[in-house]
């Protein structure tokens, strides 16, 4: 989550989504990003210009992929932004050790104790949002969270950024209650 001053690679991506149930998604077909800067989160780990770009360029591209198409100037079927974040983490981990080992005078004496591993690391989170133009509210949400890795490359900042947003648009559109999955490739409306 990215964040992707990039999501660590052995690290798992997870993902969630949330939507409105209310809403019909079968006739998305055009989108365009909110309009102005986008929004500051007062880290500068974040607030670049290349982040930016790479989020943007990866959410186009898969969105294409879906057979969405971007508009430029008129009405798009809706709205998309992005919110990035990293947050301190700590994994804490306990191992409990059991065995025989040499005891007093030489003796042979069982043994039992354990040690704590603690490790400091950031977590990532990466936000899609889908929002309806008219109403400006949020429709869809598309989160991915992860190990971030700082002394990434930036291809392999590019790289995992694009698996978090492939991974939080495989649930985009929400598939109706009942339905199955559609065939890859069928395009938004295909249900």
């Amino acid at each position: 989550m990215l964040l992707l001053v990039a999501l660590s690679g052995c690290s798992s991506i997870e993902v969630s989504t949330d939507y409105d149930s209310s809403v019909s998604f079968s006739g998305y077909r055009t989108y365009a990003w909110i309009p102005g800067p986008q929004e500051r989160t007062g880290d500068p780990r974040l607030d670049n210009s290349l982040l930016d770009a790479r989020i943007r360029e990866a959410v186009e591209r898969h969105l294409a992929a879906k057979g969405y198409k971007k508009e430029e100037s008129g009405s798009p079927d809706f709205l998309i932004t992005y919110h990035v974040a990293l947050k301190g983490k700590l994994d804490v981990t306990t191992m409990n050790n059991y065995g025989y080992g040499p005891g007093w005078r030489g003796a042979r004496m069982a043994g039992a104790g354990s040690t704590t591993y603690v490790r400091e690391y950031q977590e990532g989170s990466l936000l899609v949002d889908i929002v309806n133009p008219a109403q400006r509210h949020l429709v869809w949400r598309g989160t991915a969270q992860a190990e971030v890795t700082p002394t990434s490359t930036p291809e392999e900042k590019k790289a995992r950024l694009d698996e978090a947003v492939g991974k939080i648009l495989e649930g985009f559109p929400p598939k109706p209650a009942g339905a199955r999955d559609r065939t890859p490739g069928a395009g938004p409306a295909a249900y």
